[in-house]
């Protein structure tokens, strides 16, 4: 089965780029999908975008391309008049498929025409002018301006360009340009899908070794607390030390591999104790406190798919419960399905009071003093 690449862009002033990438797409040895090529399968009874919609969500890459035209109002939202449409904001059908493709957590490579992009940064020195229509004043008159751009047909593009620029993207005036910045990124993802199998395979060993250890640990706790309770009694301050010193020695097991499971993007500004305290609970919060289901050993083929998600989603929901306590710090990388893993097996079967909550929390809060 071949993976499907959708080509999003507006047609009539694009038609020649999306012919040419139409081509290379298809002699990389995936399926292109464009509408002009009938590969998008129309619904009867549903307005004509929403099939290309429903197609994008089956499709595994994206092509963005944008160009001067922004292009057609989305049946989704409310209709605008032709003359009026470039006058006030709206979303257009390219736009549409975009977002489509970032709700489904699908990857887009995005590609904006030079032209567009350098006028875009005019538009953003200016954005006040452009965006409230301000008054301009000449020989003691005023009167009120509509701007036209060299390479744009509305301002809605520029706030399209708004909308995408926190992705990656690659500028272009010549369709070659695409042709090896996606040959590149392709070959960078098939590198990817070679090492993650690796990985996999490495991942599989641990999760079986930190199992096996955790069946060693629980026996031994079991064999500690049958024996020297006789030995020692229930009240004895060895027993206790012994226990507690055990104890201590998990969770500086566990947060050592901590630290080299995550990787802090961005610091914006000082991180006070009380923060970095915070911090420490919400990755207890978010990370540690949810037992996960993992894939079963005989469907292990799905586990490299799963690790990336479960990566994504804890790295995504931490750093939104950092940012709504406003703590200036942001994690490029938390490895949630190791961290749940070793956390699960190895440390949360000896937790059980609230108290060694607090001293996990505690020690984890020594490793983000190292990470910020």
């Amino acid at each position: 089965m071949k993976p499907r690449v959708f080509v999003s862009s507006t047609y009539y002033d694009l038609k020649h780029v999306r012919e040419r990438i139409e081509k290379f797409i298809d002699n990389y040895g995936f399926e292109s999908v464009l509408f002009e090529s009938d590969k998008i399968t129309y619904e009867h009874g549903k307005p004509i975008d929403d099939s290309a919609y429903n197609e994008v969500t089956l499709c595994h890459l994206m092509v963005l391309i944008v160009g001067g035209r922004y292009g057609t109002t989305a049946t989704s939202v409310s209709p605008i008049e032709d003359q009026k449409k470039y006058e006030s904001e709206y979303v257009s059908i390219t736009r549409k498929e975009f977002e489509t493709a970032v709700k489904r957590n699908i990857p887009v490579f995005i590609f904006i025409d030079k032209n567009v992009y350098s006028e875009y940064q005019t538009y953003k020195e200016n954005q006040d002018f452009f965006d409230n229509n301000e008054t301009y004043k000449s020989s003691g008159a005023s009167k009120n301006v509509k701007f036209k751009f060299a390479h744009v047909d509305s301002s809605n593009v520029f706030r399209f360009v708004d909308a995408i620029k926190s992705k990656p993207i690659k500028t272009f005036d010549r369709v070659e340009e695409i042709e090896n910045y996606l040959q590149n990124q392709l070959a960078g993802l098939f590198y990817l899908y070679l090492d993650s199998l690796q990985k996999q395979q490495e991942v599989n060993k641990v999760l079986d070794t930190v199992t096996e250890l955790n069946n060693v640990s629980l026996r031994m706790n079991e064999m500690l607390n049958s024996v020297g309770k006789k030995i020692l009694g229930n009240e004895n301050e060895e027993y206790e030390s012994v226990i507690k010193r055990q104890f201590a020695m998990i969770i500086d097991f566990f947060c050592d591999q901590l630290y080299i499971m995550m990787d802090v993007q961005e610091i914006q500004g000082e991180v006070s104790d009380q923060q970095k305290l915070q911090i420490s609970r919400a990755i207890y919060e978010v990370v540690l406190k949810e037992t996960l289901k993992m894939p079963d050993k005989e469907n292990r083929k799905s586990m490299n798919k799963w690790m990336m998600e479960i990566t994504e989603q804890m790295t995504e929901k931490l750093n939104a419960l950092l940012l709504a306590k406003d703590i200036p710090v942001k994690f490029s990388r938390v490895e949630g399905y190791r961290i749940n893993a070793i956390y699960n097996y190895k440390v949360a079967p000896f937790i059980k009071t609230d108290e060694e909550k607090e001293q996990l929390i505690a020690r984890i809060q020594n490793e983000i003093e190292l990470l910020v």
